[in-house]
């Protein structure tokens, strides 16, 4: 059985299919409290870790501030906490943000609909880092093209897609084309488990890791 099917409180099939951005807001409030311990322990997910050590492996000191798009509660930042780089969170659920504000991670927390342009932003971060907010149920690559907004040229991104809604929502055929347009790097994929320990081929428990730079003008 794969990590998807296991019960929880944070049940990954309610998560799966939730749709409009109302919807995120009311099931991750709910569920912010206990995210960290009922789901992030039970379900060994180690795909924040795996995120943040590729960006700090592969960047460079001048790709910060970084943005952490869709933080949550702050797992992602958590791999920050010893480094030398100013990050900021961005979320639409109040409640994941105050539990991210309580780790005293960020510079900034922000609540934040991912879909529209945050104006004020757009430019200001040398790095972009994202961790199961582009899944199934969630944000798709029109979402990410607004999201490249807030990058500068040169930013360094490093963004995790479930394999599965990768596949469906066309994110392929997307990086070939911002690509093509000279608006990013040829992008580099590759695959990682989202659970510690988890042997299933599954594509639905699987992440493409995309790292990328935005093109100098």
């Amino acid at each position: 059985m794969s990590k998807s099917d296991k019960n929880s409180k944070l049940d990954l099939g309610d998560a799966y299919n939730l749709g409009k951005p109302a919807n995120h807001v009311e099931y991750y409030d709910r569920m912010a409290q206990s995210y960290d311990d009922e789901f992030v322990v039970e379900h060994q997910y180690i795909y924040p870790q795996i995120v943040a050590k590729h960006f700090l492996e592969m960047s460079g000191e001048n790709d910060q501030p970084v943005a952490d798009l869709g933080c949550g509660t702050g797992l992602v930042g958590e791999h920050f906490a010893d480094r030398n780089i100013i990050i900021d969170g961005l979320d639409i659920s109040p409640e994941m943000i105050r539990k991210a504000r309580e780790k005293c991670i960020y510079r900034n927390l922000q609540v934040a609909d991912l879909t529209k342009p945050i104006n004020d932003k757009i430019g200001k971060y040398g790095g972009l880092i994202s961790c199961g907010t582009f899944t199934l149920g969630h944000l798709g690559p029109q979402t990410l093209e607004v999201c490249l907004m807030l990058a500068r040229p040169g930013a360094f991104c490093v963004i995790g897609i479930n394999a599965l809604h990768f596949q469906n929502e066309g994110f392929g055929d997307f990086f070939e084309n911002v690509f093509e347009k000279g608006k990013i790097t040829r992008p580099d994929i590759s695959e990682v488990q989202i659970y510690e320990g988890n042997t299933s081929t599954d594509s639905i428990d699987v992440g493409n890791l995309v790292s990328f730079r935005i093109k100098q003008e």
